[in-house]
């Protein structure tokens, strides 16, 4: 595993500008970009990507809140806009708590196995668009 400014770069314009990270913009949230090599499935679903909270019993020793982590064999073929997307649905899972007296972090889950604001721009299935064309693929 490596840190990826790729993915770094692809997640900072995200946070500058949507509207729906302004909390991850205003609280200077840190978030590491990683890239593994290892693909990764669970329950026999490929998972393509993961966004990870860096616990209390870590965090002495890492300086970041979140870590994202983008398991290439599964992205292997998407696009720019799918990359764009799918790093947009990690940061969907860094979540804020400003209610107490030093601002927590915790993981979002999901809402339907995916987030309202994505479905709404992109689709449920934006991960089987046609690389090339930025299209749905066609079944059948």
């Amino acid at each position: 595993m490596e840190h990826s400014k790729k993915y770094r770069l692809i997640a900072n314009k995200l946070i500058r500008t949507l509207p729906e990270f302004a909390d991850i913009k205003a609280a200077k949230v840190k978030i590491a970009y990683l890239s593994s090599l290892e693909e990764k499935k669970r329950n026999k679903r490929t998972i393509f990507a993961d966004c990870n909270l860096v616990s209390d019993r870590y965090s002495w020793c890492c300086p970041y809140d979140f870590f994202i982590v983008v398991y290439e064999p599964n992205v292997v073929g998407f696009s720019e806009k799918q990359l764009e997307t799918l790093l947009r649905h990690e940061l969907h899972h860094v979540g804020i708590d400003f209610e107490k007296d030093e601002t927590g972090f915790y993981i979002v889950p999901h809402d339907v196995e995916e987030f309202w604001d994505i479905i709404d721009d992109v689709g449920l299935r934006w991960c089987e668009m046609d690389a090339k064309r930025d299209e749905p693929k066609k079944s059948g």
